[in-house]
């Protein structure tokens, strides 16, 4: 999976920076500093992705996914370039707003999780077989959010309600 090479890359760049810092000792600055390398690298550029194969290669990517092309292709991937533009502000804009971005995100996620489980329903009619591919996707993407959750909830001010 390719997102896997992506979310690394956020890890490493989190790492290399905590490296660069000392590795501080604290749980909330490490928790911090990769949460936001996952904003802004790994979702920046899944946006960058996401908008160039739906906007600029629409054809080629609706028939490398066997679906036919369409207008909603092209709100797509403005819908994921706002994700890493949302991201990308996660440097300058925190507390609250790192809420606001992983609901964002929990939404996304929604629709990853519908459309993955359609597909396997839909591939199993079809051929009879389950496509452990999208199930593999189903489970990776609850897991992702619940560590990008776990993560946000050992630093201060992320959920806070003033």
């Amino acid at each position: 999976m390719w997102i896997l090479a992506i979310i690394g890359m956020g890890v490493l760049t989190g790492v290399g920076q905590l490296a660069l810092a000392g590795f501080p000792g604290d749980t909330a600055t490490i928790m911090h500093t990769l949460l936001l390398h996952q904003f802004v690298v790994t979702h920046g550029i899944v946006a960058a992705i996401g908008f160039f194969i739906n906007v600029v290669t629409p054809e080629a990517t609706a028939k490398k996914l066997g679906w036919a092309t369409s207008l909603w292709q092209i709100k797509y991937g403005f819908q994921q370039l706002g994700l890493g533009v949302i991201g990308i502000m996660a440097i300058w804009f925190q507390g609250n707003f790192w809420a606001a971005a992983l609901v964002t995100l929990y939404i996304y996620g929604l629709s990853g999780l519908w459309t993955h489980s359609l597909e396997v329903v839909r591939k199993r009619r079809e051929t009879g077989r389950t496509d452990w591919v999208e199930i593999g996707n189903i489970v990776f993407d609850v897991i992702y959010h619940v560590v990008l959750t776990w993560m946000s909830l050992l630093i201060p001010g992320v959920w806070s309600l003033s």
